[in-house]
This record gives structure tokens, C-alpha cells and sequence, in this order.
């Protein structure tokens, strides 16, 4: 039997990782669709289960309504990949735990990215998924919260920003479907999976990985 390693998780198709030490190799786009179906947005505040995959999904949609290249769409669909392994903390509370969180958080999206091969075209992209993610989030606030502008406190990232005109979901399916569709968009848009041993050329640092 192999000693105990501290803060080792298990992921669902029975990877061990470290979180803030995670390795490309960790990652497997099964697992991501999988953990990303069951991860409730809003930490649960929502009428409904609405998933980080779905969200990914219309963060996609929402880009392919605003002309973007396939490339970018699939930098959509990934753009929360890394939540798989450290879970989606609500944006108030990430700036409560400040620079710790960030830097396990960054740490896991760079290794996610890199065992897809989208670092690159994910910094070309970034500011329009950031803006196709902001539309998602008035959508997602409009069709699923209960807010109400005349007694809510406004929130200040979504000034100016119109929801998508479509709902924010398509219905009430399973997890199990959801992480399917995921799956299916993938591939779709041309997104390939580095093998584990061309992962491994990368190793973990605490504000990233670097390259051996």
C-alpha cells in the first residue's frame, strides 16, 4: 500500500490529483463533463439544478449567435473546465478568500487548459468568452433567480449587459444527459484530449505548470 499523500481527491473515473499541484495528466474531458453536470451554479440559489455544463453550453451558444469562430467556442465550452476539479465558489466569495483561492484556482485552469491545448487560444479569446459569459449570467439571473431590480441590490458586472433572448435552459434533463451533450460539443468543435504522456512533459508549480 502506497503512504498517504495530503490533499489527494479522486476523481469519478478514479484519477487521484492534488489540488494547486494538479499535472495535465490528471485531466480527462469524461470527468470534466461528469463533475461539471452535478456542480450546481449560484451554490444551489437557483429555481431549479442548473449545472456548470449547461452554463458552458450557453456560454457556447450565446458565442455562436455572436459569429464567433469555432476556436472560440470551444474556448467557451472549457472556459469553467477546471471547476471539474476545484468546484464553482461564487464570485463574493472568492474575493473574501483572496489570493490563496486564486492562486489554487489558477493553478487548475492552467493545467486544465494545457492538457487540451487551448492556453494559447483561450488568452486570444478571453475578453469576448468574458463578455459572452457576462450575457449568460444576466440570462441565467432573468430565467432561473429570484431577483427583483426593485428590492435586490444591483449587481455592478451586468451593468449595461441584455440577457440572451433565449431561455437559459432547454429543460429539465439529467445530470446524465447534460454531461453528454458536453461531451458531444467537444468533439464537435474539434476539441482533442493531449494524451497522458505528452501531458506528463508539464509539471506543477503553485501559480501554474511549467514545461520540463
Amino acid at each position: 500500500m502506497q503512504a498517504p499523500t495530503p490533499e489527494i481527491m479522486l476523481t469519478s473515473s478514479g484519477v487521484d490529483y492534488q489540488p494547486a499541484r494538479m499535472n495535465p495528466s490528471d485531466v480527462r474531458i469524461e470527468d470534466v463533463a461528469h463533475a461539471l453536470s452535478l456542480i450546481c451554479r449560484f451554490n444551489g440559489h437557483c429555481q431549479v439544478h442548473y449545472s456548470v455544463a449547461q452554463h458552458s453550453l450557453l456560454v457556447t451558444r450565446i458565442l455562436d449567435g455572436l459569429g464567433a469562430p469555432r476556436e472560440a467556442m470551444l474556448c467557451g465550452l472549457m472556459h469553467d473546465a477546471h471547476e471539474a476539479y476545484v468546484g464553482d465558489v461564487p464570485t463574493p466569495i472568492k474575493a473574501l478568500l483572496g489570493a490563496a483561492w486564486a492562486e489554487v484556482e489558477h493553478q487548475a485552469e492552467v493545467a486544465v487548459l494545457a492538457a487540451f491545448g487551448l492556453e494559447r487560444a483561450m488568452t486570444d479569446w478571453r475578453e469576448l468568452i468574458r463578455h459572452a459569459d457576462r450575457i449568460a449570467l444576466a440570462t441565467e439571473r432573468r430565467d432561473l433567480m429570484r431577483f427583483d431590480v426593485e428590492c435586490n441590490r444591483l449587481w455592478p458586472m451586468l451593468t449595461g449587459v441584455e440577457p440572451h433572448p433565449l431561455p437559459a435552459t432547454e429543460g429539465g434533463w439529467t445530470p446524465e444527459w447534460w454531461a453528454e451533450l458536453f461531451l458531444d460539443q467537444f468533439r464537435r468543435l474539434g476539441g482533442v484530449q493531449i494524451h497522458p504522456v505528452h501531458a506528463a512533459i508539464y509539471t506543477p508549480t503553485r501559480s501554474g505548470v511549467s514545461i520540463l
